[in-house]
């Protein structure tokens, strides 16, 4: 049995990169940046109005009060995405719209609201500062800067930026392929006919979403029986994608065969046994390209595992940047813990009087799949800690 630091350091050891590929800015959404993108010009590329208005000089508006306004000539109209010839003197006005730029000889933007206009004169009730409701040329970008870095997740908002920039296509990384099995006598498909002592298979589907939710594009190779011919079968299909899941069968009953028939197939383990709980019973292994990991059956274990283990593979795989969120909360009643390994508690948060509470979900069996729902994140318990108190300060990883 190994910490888990151990096991993530072994994991990662076997991961590669994966290729970057390009693809069109629309498609990009949920991927990962293979590239760095640089700005080949300033956004905005001109000074422009931040407000529908009029344009002035500043200068024009200083005694300009609620009560005694001051009259200006307007001398041109400018919608945004035109531009005018005339230059603003002394006493003129520009009206002008979101988004327009600037004309000459202008400094700053008279909000409409503070205007009122008749027969091409306006009367400004407000003095504006040099600068006010313009935005200046490279406020949001300037040319030359880094404005997204390789490992970057795509975002709408990267999305927006990408497009700012005038980019139609972009490079990513491809997406790990990751094949599913579930393993078990007991397990058959949802939709069908439940006869006495038989489930429905719900850890592939969960951990097809996960992998899904992470960047992974997940299929589901079907539920094998505890036969070794056909589990063996299977096991070398699933050596072609990038990551191949099982789960069920790893821990030491007599049916419990996916260790031992992984390595059959050529698989090499390089480990067995986590101090995790739940899901101890967890091993991780290689053939060629191929990452392997065999999961528990139970579904909290098996999703759980997954998060600590599988989802960084996937992620250093994207060059993916990018840490678990966690939260400090106060404990709302006292967890224990055998202790020799960490210990994972389920907890749903409840925010008062601007802070949070972490209330331990009512079970922490490992088969008790409703907890997961009931979650919000986890409450860490360390190995070398039998129990943390009612009322203490905790930190919660957050599932989202």
């Amino acid at each position: 049995m190994i910490h888990l630091e151990q096991a993530l350091q072994i994991i990662l050891s076997e991961v590669r990169t994966l290729p970057a590929q390009r693809i069109q800015v629309l498609s990009s959404l949920g991927r990962v940046l293979a590239e760095d993108i640089h700005a080949d010009f300033d956004i905005p590329g001109f000074d422009r109005s931040a407000m529908d208005g009029y344009a002035v000089m500043a200068q024009d508006t200083c005694p300009a009060t609620s009560d005694q306004p001051v009259f200006l000539e307007v001398i041109a109209d400018l919608p945004a995405g035109y531009q005018t010839a005339k230059v603003l003197r002394e006493g003129k006005a520009v009206r002008i719209m979101t988004g327009a730029p600037l004309p000459k000889g202008a400094d700053a933007v008279v909000m409409v609201e503070d205007t009122k206009e008749k027969e091409d004169r306006v009367r400004v009730f407000r003095k504006v500062e040099p600068g006010e409701n313009v935005s200046f040329a490279g406020e949001d970008v300037k040319k030359g800067e880094l404005v997204l870095k390789e490992g970057s997740f795509i975002r709408p908002a990267e999305v927006g930026m990408l497009a700012a920039l005038g980019k139609e296509n972009v490079m990513v990384r491809r997406k790990p392929t990751v094949g599913i099995i579930s393993t078990g006598d007991e397990l058959i498909e949802p939709g069908g006919r439940l006869e006495e002592g038989q489930i429905y298979d719900s850890n592939s589907l969960a951990l097809s979403s996960q992998v899904a939710k992470c960047g992974g594009t997940p299929q589901r190779l079907g539920i094998v029986r505890d036969n070794k011919e056909e589990l063996i079968s299977r096991i070398q299909e699933g050596l072609s994608f990038d990551i191949l899941l099982l789960s069920g069968g790893v821990s030491v009953g007599v049916y419990d065969l996916v260790k031992e028939v992984a390595e059959e197939a050529g698989v090499k383990i390089l480990f067995w046994k986590v101090a995790v709980k739940p899901g101890k019973p967890t091993f991780f292994g290689a053939r060629n390209h191929t990452l392997i990991f065999g999961l528990p059956g139970y579904p909290v274990s098996s999703m759980l595992n997954f998060e600590n283990l599988v989802r960084p593979a996937i992620y250093a795989m994207l060059g993916r940047k990018e840490k678990r969120v966690q939260v400090e909360a106060y404990l709302e009643s006292s967890v224990r813990s055998k202790g020799k390994r960490r210990n994972f508690v389920r907890v749903k948060l409840v925010r008062e009087r601007g802070e949070y509470r972490a209330v331990p979900a009512p079970s922490q069996k490992s088969g008790v799949l409703k907890s997961m729902v009931w979650a919000d994140g986890f409450v860490i318990v360390p190995e070398e800690i039998e129990e943390i108190k009612k009322g203490e300060k905790v930190q919660v990883q957050l599932l989202d």
